[in-house]
């Protein structure tokens, strides 16, 4: 079903409004001119998000329905910004953002025309929609005397919090269950104990946010008009990084368009790290007939190559960038394994200027946070750097610390200032906001929208910006115990006619977001940030898990071998005969093994210029250290 033609000349005139962009290629402008439903499979740092924009502008020009609309569903609120940011510069694209068009996450999709507007009828409260804020409740409820047999059950269960942090309401028929682990049975006393707790979080309004799916399935079983409804208006829809789509969102999104609207759906099933999804064997991307975008314009062609090995699906990775440097593999002995990342920020700056890394991210990825298994040390995160092994058991976590959310990142430059740094300070006003119970805070989620909902719930959004610039603009504000006391103050007098009245100043003071235990730390002791000084230089720069850094492009990465549990084999000891061309097919490794290479496939796709692995020197053999060197690889100890 075709909806809207786009040519040849319209390629000319994109090149006109969009000159960075390069479509040059034949792959590109089958993608940009497909008029039909149509998947399309896309190597890393393709510019699948740069494309879909620019299709859409191509398409605003011919658009003249005035009540049917484009649905543009995306998985990151970065993918939508990118989206937004190349429309707004074009008049015909303006169009696209305003009625009867939708362009937002799948989630926010969801919600807003199906579950909310459904539970809404139905006198059903919704107080938040959050993962973090659920688990908190969760936890809270749990203490209740009533729950004193589910309490004494899950004292012998290994992830007793996650049980409880995870519950949500799965299918149409909102059965309750939970992401981690399994749960007592129905007809025992904590199993019903167990959903009581989740209804009594669902009395208070308290939601996870797969909850929304649940209900959005209970709504269109119920009332299969809304079918029509939806899918009449949206006659052309366009869905980013599809392969991150679950079960559970397909199956909604198929219900609604499959065989009506016309379908196009963007992704790589390879960079799909969510294996162990529910219903994930029922997922349709790529389907049959699906095109490829195989070139990258993020890496060159050494970076590509060592991508292209670990790819399960074996289609290939083609690197077109001009910079790049040889790959490194970090041998460390186990003794001096939290050297690690010291030794890579050593590399980063010995590679290059500072005026390079100013603007650009340089970053450190393991796939496992934490972990057992009694084997030697790089099973890991928290071995390579203690204090962040400190962030899983809760003895310093500042996930929801305003002092952090607050502070300027690593590597504090131009760009991050301009951009970055106000939706960094809005996000820690909603923080303080969202504990101290402000309700016009209820439901949102993103810190993006606290000025449009501040503006619809008050009239004006002034203070609230004017705060924001404040906070940006003048850092002395925050940078001494004294002066933090002083600013909580004034954060108070600005921020009371927000607050849900009678809120003291005593019980304002009292909240945790303001807990000052983060300055306390020094840098060696922050959770995710590393600091390297070298060669009178220095260098910050944040580590975490590839699924945090998914998406991100940085100038150099560091990816640290990681211990698979229940596969039992480190992920980098069994990707690197592959990477050194002795193995050929990593598809033929077992299922919990090729979970560990579509992460290390992500993980070695995010630089531009300089890729790092990390391996413990007791877990390769010679024949592949050899191969590696003969691949170009160079080797640091």
């Amino acid at each position: 079903m075709s909806v809207i033609d786009l040519n040849t000349a319209d390629l000319s005139w994109l090149k006109e409004i969009s000159p960075d962009l390069d479509f040059s290629d034949t792959e590109r402008q089958e993608a940009i001119l497909e008029s039909n439903s149509r998947d399309f499979n896309a190597v890393p740092g393709s510019g699948k998000t740069s494309l879909l924009a620019a299709k859409l502008l191509l398409i605003a020009r011919k658009w003249n329905q005035q009540k049917k609309g484009l649905c543009v569903l995306s998985h990151t609120n970065v993918a939508r910004e990118e989206i937004t940011r190349r429309l707004k510069l074009n008049a015909d694209g303006q169009k696209l953002l305003t009625y009867p068009h939708y362009i937002g996450t799948i989630h926010g999709f969801v919600n807003q025309y199906i579950a909310l507007p459904a539970l809404r009828s139905a006198g059903i409260k919704v107080e938040i929609i959050d993962d973090d804020a659920f688990a908190k409740k969760a936890q809270k409820f749990l203490q209740y005397n009533r729950f004193y047999t589910l309490r004494a059950w899950l004292k012998h269960q290994e992830n007793a919090d996650e049980l409880i942090n995870t519950l949500y309401f799965k299918g149409s028929e909102l059965e309750i269950s939970t992401e981690s682990g399994t749960l007592t049975k129905e007809d025992t006393k904590s199993g019903k104990q167990v959903r009581e707790l989740k209804l009594l979080l669902f009395d208070a309004g308290i939601f996870r946010h797969r909850d929304m799916f649940a209900f959005a399935e209970n709504a269109l079983k119920r009332n299969t008009n809304l079918l029509d409804v939806i899918f009449r208006r949206f006659p052309l829809v366009f869905i980013d990084e599809m392969q991150d789509t679950s079960w559970a969102q397909e199956s909604i999104l198929n219900s609604i368009f499959e065989n009506k609207s016309t379908v196009q759906r963007f992704g790589d099933i390879d960079q799909n790290i969510l294996t162990d999804e529910e219903g994930s064997a029922n997922c349709t991307f790529p389907r049959a007939g699906y095109k490829v975008i195989s070139t990258s314009k993020r890496f060159g062609k050494k970076i590509a190559e060592a991508v292209a090995s670990v790819r399960l699906s074996q289609l290939p990775v083609i690197g077109e960038a001009n910079e790049e440097m040889p790959p490194v593999l970090l041998l460390y002995k186990t003794s001096e394994i939290e050297q690690v990342l010291t030794k890579f920020g050593q590399l980063v700056i010995d590679r290059f200027t500072d005026l390079e890394l100013e603007k650009k991210s340089v970053r450190g990825m393991c796939t496992r946070k934490f972990g057992s298994g009694n084997v030697v040390p790089g099973r890991h995160l928290g071995d390579y750097w203690p204090a962040f092994a400190q962030t899983q058991t809760g003895t310093t976590n500042f996930n929801d610390n305003f002092w952090q959310a607050l502070l300027p990142p690593p590597n504090n430059h131009i760009e991050s200032i301009l951009s970055g740094r106000v939706s960094q300070v809005r996000r820690a006003i909603l923080l303080i906001m969202r504990e101290a119970g402000s309700p016009i805070v209820d439901n949102i989620k993103d810190s993006n929208v606290l000025i449009k909902a501040v503006t619809e719930q008050t009239g004006t959004a002034l203070p609230i910006h004017l705060l924001v610039q404040d906070l940006i603009l003048n850092p002395d504000l925050y940078a001494t115990p004294a002066t933090r006391d002083v600013l909580i103050d004034n954060l108070y007098e600005r921020l009371k006619s927000y607050l849900p009245t009678g809120t003291s100043i005593q019980s304002f003071k009292n909240l945790s977001a303001f807990d000052q235990t983060f300055f306390l730390l020094n840098q060696a002791q922050l959770p995710n940030l590393c600091a390297v000084s070298h060669l009178d230089r220095k260098i910050n720069y944040t580590i975490g898990t590839v699924a945090s850094m998914k998406g991100e492009t940085h100038i150099a990465s560091l990816v640290m071998e990681s211990y698979g549990g229940n596969s039992r084999k480190f992920d980098l000891e069994m990707a690197l005969p592959y990477v050194a061309g002795i193995e050929k097919n990593p598809a033929n490794l077992s299922k919990l093994q090729r979970g560990q290479i579509r992460n290390l496939y992500v993980a070695m796709s995010r630089p531009t210029h300089f890729l790092c692995l990390a391996v413990n020197e007791t877990r390769i053999v010679t024949q592949t250290l050899n191969a590696l060197k003969v691949k170009g690889w160079l080797v640091e100890q």
